[in-house]
């Protein structure tokens, strides 16, 4: 293909496959379960030797005890001479493979004269099976070999009521067949039984054989978890008729393809990417699977899909903003399809959202803080404080669905999926802030913000900013939708422009910078980053000394022990104030004390204790540091940012094998004096859409073509102007974020803006200063009764939805 470069210098040559060293993480002994890594492939989860499996929405218990239910892991096999963790077992090796997703223990006797490798992982084409596969191989002695292993089901589950044992004949097999439900709904409103669930498996002989003139012998045991007797049948029979093998490995190369950031020079850092990236894409689905879901994907929680299987520990399976504001940026520029599936989720539950809301005495839906099957609150009885004001997890799942419009520009989905999510969270946040007739600006009290050391306070600015955003959102997606959506007129929309605006911004001018709230004392300690969020990801628009100031201030009063998450937004927070070695320091941070070895699990405490295990909220905000930070990658309306591309510290090259941004898919590659971009595939008509910026200039680019810069590039997304293009895409405009202003302020300036616009192209200049002179007049007369209307509007419609309750 033709290469077109635009510098002198030279990239060194693409590579994608790495090194495959930094894929394998040994150990000589077992370590305790919060640090045992977990394997998932999206349906399923376990950690390795652990006596559960978890189904993807399969939960049991209810209300705030809902938590994943714990289904008997009959694939749970084990070599006995190297299951204990109480001895130290001898001749023992174990090691987890991230590149083909797999565990094995290997056991090699010299004086015995031989070696067995067992090998456990869930297929990602089958995705409802678990593959156990024992590898006996001769080394020396001639005598038979017999090797003792376990199949460890741990005690009868407490969230299953069972059917007796049936068994299946598959080509000459016969599988042994458990099913059952859960025992208790989440919510007998929205749930009216429990899941079922099946699981088919073969009983594990106690001694595996080799017999005397064999050099080697393989065993392969499958396990079926499912959600009926006919699935597992499928299941089982395709697996007979296909290389799983194979299919498995295609899906793992195909997931490294999105997933695979690598950097060189530093392996020790590669090392901490490739476990990032592993964790977080091991719950996700697979991009093909042999059989269709049988439910759809429910979401991310903070432990992952192998972990939450009891109640009260481990966030117990369920989806909190971690999901939206903290592993779904990354997932949305590697791996679009799932992040689409991510809010598809929200969309699942919104029966429970309206009534929330509704509860509460407001509109539209309110999202639970802890969600679940059915989307109600299922926050344990002893966190009250949380549910009652941490309300932000609305606003983020609305950005959340914003970045997603911004990444696609899918106009369908914005119209279709998105349409009453953006809405209807929106007239939540205008029935839910209070309007101040001091201020003339409308407050949002009885909150709690990120920082969740304090609650009750008022004019949460991190909360303030995201309902902001999300209320301009909403106006900006109902006037695209509007057909679907009964009842809504251009008044409606308006309503949420002027709350949007009008909605306090605490500010202190003497030093420059922002209270975290309005009753905040600078000094007092926090648990995390919040104000420091303003810079990213809401890129709320600030001087940089302001961005600067809330950084240095926020930075000294965190609490040490808090999660991982805060000092990689941090680290981004220093790179776009250009403060490398700050930058660094934080980056450091922001994973060394959080991952445990030997398998690199990430913690979500630092210090003190392990916390959660497999916290991949960590794992996806140290990604967005090397994604959104060093790579320097931006999400905007209409457009991707690559904006001064940067190295981490230490290494000599940065590569991101795919991002995706409005069909097209492209790769990034760093190094010290400069980065090229490389684009792949495109759906149908999609380069077309788009212009390509390269340094600030403007380039023709296809599939194949690959550009080299120093500064920056830029991909635009142009206004469509084909099949789709239609009213509602001339008229609907997304405005930008503006907070803090009076209502009385808001009224005037949209008005004599207007009519100097009109009345100087009708009358001339002498007819717009006369005209000018009296709607000044005439709005001045009448800013009292303008914002009174508006603010008794939203407070009648606030007395009714309580009165209603």
């Amino acid at each position: 293909m033709l290469l077109l470069t635009l510098f002198a210098f030279v990239l060194p040559a693409l590579s994608t496959a790495g090194n495959d060293y930094n894929f394998l993480f040994n150990a000589t002994k077992l370590p305790n379960k919060a640090v045992t890594p977990t394997l998932a492939n999206g349906h399923l989860g376990f950690v390795v030797y652990g006596d559960a499996v978890h189904l993807n929405g399969v939960y049991n218990g209810l209300k705030g005890v809902s938590h994943r239910a714990r289904i008997p892991n009959f694939a749970n096999i084990q070599l006995a001479n190297c299951s204990s963790l109480l001895v130290q077992p001898k001749n023992c090796r174990y090691q987890l493979d991230m590149r083909n997703g797999a565990f094995r223990t290997t056991l090699e006797d010299p004086a015995g004269g031989y070696r067995v490798v067992h090998e456990v992982y869930p297929n990602r084409h089958f995705d409802q099976t678990i593959v156990n596969r024992v590898h006996l191989q001769r080394l020396a002695s001639e005598k038979t070999v017999e090797i003792e292993v376990r199949q460890l089901t741990g005690s009868k589950s407490d969230d299953l009521t069972l059917d007796p044992i049936d068994t299946m004949n598959i080509g000459g097999e016969v599988y042994f067949l458990m099913c059952g439900r859960t025992k208790q709904v989440e919510d007998p409103k929205y749930q009216k039984e429990g899941h079922p669930i099946c699981v088919a498996y073969k009983q594990i002989p106690r001694k595996l054989t080799l017999e005397t003139g064999e050099t080697d012998r393989e065993f392969v045991y499958f396990t079926i978890f499912t959600h009926s007797k006919q699935e597992a049948e499928r299941e089982l029979n395709g697996l007979k008729k296909h290389d799983h093998q194979r299919l498995h490995r295609l899906e793992m190369d195909r997931m490294w393809h999105k997933y695979g950031i690598r950097v060189e020079g530093n392996d020790r850092l590669d090392r901490v990417v490739k476990a990032s990236a592993f964790y977080l894409s091991s719950s996700l689905p697979s991009q093909a699977t042999f059989q269709p879901a049988s439910y759809p994907f429910y979401g991310l929680s903070p432990s992952g899909l192998g972990r939450g299987g009891k109640e009260l520990a481990e966030y117990q399976g369920h989806s909190f903003w971690d999901t939206e504001m903290w592993m779904f940026p990354p997932i949305l520029l590697l791996d679009p399809q799932n992040a689409r599936k991510l809010l598809h989720y929200r969309t699942l539950v919104t029966e429970a959202a309206a009534d929330y809301a509704r509860s509460n005495g407001y509109e539209g839906w309110q999202y639970a803080w802890e969600s679940a099957f059915t989307g109600r609150e299922v926050t344990p009885d002893f966190c009250p404080q949380v549910p009652e004001y941490q309300h932000h997890i609305t606003a983020d799942i609305a950005y959340a669905a914003r970045l997603y419009y911004y990444a696609t520009g899918d106009l369908e989905w914005l119209r279709t999926d998105a349409c009453r999510l953006a809405y209807e969270t929106a007239r939540f946040w205008r029935s839910r802030v209070d309007y101040n007739p001091e201020t003339d600006t409308f407050d949002i009290g009885r909150i709690m913000g990120p920082d969740e050391d304090h609650h009750n306070v008022t004019n949460s600015i991190y909360t303030n900013v995201v309902a902001a955003h999300n209320l301009f959102f909403g106006a900006f997606v109902g006037c695209h939708c509007r057909d679907a959506l009964p009842g809504v007129t251009e008044d409606d929309l308006q309503e949420f422009l002027k709350v949007a605006r009008s909605i306090s911004l605490p500010y202190n001018a003497q030093y420059d910078v922002h209270p975290q709230y309005k009753e905040y004392t600078f000094g007092t300690q926090i648990k995390q980053a919040d104000v420091v969020l303003l810079g990213y990801p809401l890129e709320f628009p600030m001087k940089q000394s302001t961005k600067a100031n809330n950084l240095r201030l926020y930075s000294m009063v965190t609490r040490p022990d808090g999660p991982a998450m805060t000092w990689a937004m941090h680290t981004i927070g220093h790179l776009d104030l250009n403060e490398m070695d700050q930058a660094a320091a934080m980056f450091r941070r922001s994973y060394q004390k959080n991952l445990r070895a030997p398998f690199h699990v990430w913690s979500e405490n630092a210090e003190g204790g392990d916390g959660a295990g497999n916290f991949i909220t960590g794992a996806g905000g140290f990604l967005q540091s090397l994604i959104n930070g060093y790579a320097g990658v931006r999400l905007r309306h209409r457009q991707l940012v690559i904006g001064n591309p940067r190295l981490p510290p230490g290494t000599t090259r940065l590569f991101l094998p795919e991002l995706n941004f409005a069909g097209v898919q492209f790769s990034l590659d760093i190094v010290a004096n400069g980065f090229r971009v490389t684009f792949g595939r495109g759906e149908a008509g999609a380069f077309e859409k788009l212009t390509l910026l390269v340094d600030s200039i403007e380039r023709n680019f296809f599939e194949g073509c690959e550009y080299s810069g120093t500064t920056d590039a830029v991909l635009l997304l142009r206004q469509d102007q084909g099949e789709q293009a239609d009213e509602h895409q001339e008229t609907c405009t997304l405005h930008d974020t503006v907070l803090g202003m009076r209502l009385a302020d808001q009224e005037g300036r949209l008005i004599t803006t207007a009519q100097l616009i009109a009345i100087s192209l009708a009358i001339g200049l002498l007819g717009v200063l006369y005209s000018v002179r009296a709607a000044l007049k005439s709005r001045t007369a009448g800013k009292a009764t303008e914002k009174d209307k508006l603010g008794k509007k939203i407070r009648k419609k606030q007395k009714a939805t309580k009165a209603s309750k």
